[in-house]
């Protein structure tokens, strides 16, 4: 439904950092449950409501009160036409160790989850609590990181995971593929932050409608959310709705 991730060189300025975007954090009812995950001294810990709410929620306002440089926050609803995943365990952040993890969406790995688990250390195993498919596929994740030998390392390039999460998600789709007939229903993953408090990556998975608008015409003024294109330069836009500017000299 609504998921942030956010971070900052200054633990006490995150507030005032998110302040100009706060609008955008509130998540609007029904709001089944929502978290916050954020970093403190190493640690990761956890702000989680499991209770629903028909009253706007503002995912950023604990941090009001929270020292912290690193938060992932996110509101979930849940669908009429998918599992409901409650209670506190089934809330999301999750966490282990240095590391947080929110995803959109509750993919449908329950017909998955036994062989997806055979891929997952038992220590590591030992750490899920709950039944949402989001914490499998963040244990996943910490497997890929165990493999190389950087689950504690909280200097691990971004590269690396980058490549973690690359690699978790190849396994979730190759299984997915043994598993459904050709011409299946494609299996919808959602769009997934992660960090260790010190580096961050968050994901776009899900395609959903995209665009590009250009105006010309007005006061001249950019509105909010719009980027003045320079003078002397091209938008190109591709199939694929990728935007890149060039230089109109030959």
């Amino acid at each position: 439904m609504k998921l942030f991730a956010c971070m900052c060189n200054q633990p006490k300025r995150l507030a005032e950092a998110l302040a100009p975007v706060r609008a955008v954090l509130v998540a609007e009812p029904p709001v089944s449950r929502w978290g916050l995950g954020y970093s403190q001294g190493g640690d990761v810990l956890l702000v989680r409501t499991p209770k629903s709410s028909d009253k706007p929620v503002d995912l950023a306002a604990p941090l009001a009160e929270i020292p912290t440089d690193c938060a992932i926050g996110q509101a979930v609803r849940d669908a009429a036409d998918r599992p409901t995943y409650a209670g506190t365990d089934n809330t999301p952040p999750f966490r282990f160790r240095r590391w947080m993890f929110a995803q959109t969406g509750a993919p449908e790995l329950e017909a998955l989850a036994p062989r997806l688990f055979e891929h997952v250390p038992e220590y590591l195993r030992r750490n899920v609590k709950g039944k949402n498919p989001a914490e499998l596929v963040f244990h996943l994740f910490l497997a890929m990181l165990h493999d190389e030998g950087s689950v504690d390392d909280s200097n691990l390039p971004v590269q690396a995971t980058r490549r973690a999460l690359a690699a978790t998600l190849k396994l979730i789709a190759a299984e997915h593929g043994r598993s459904s007939p050709a011409g299946g229903e494609t299996l919808r993953v959602g769009n997934i932050a992660t960090s260790n408090g010190r580096s961050m990556v968050v994901a776009r998975i899900d395609e959903s409608f995209r665009g590009v608008l250009l105006v010309s015409g007005g006061d001249g003024d950019p509105r909010d959310g719009f980027e003045d294109v320079p003078a002397n330069r091209a938008v190109l836009v591709t199939r694929d709705l990728q935007v890149q500017l060039a230089d109109l000299n030959p």
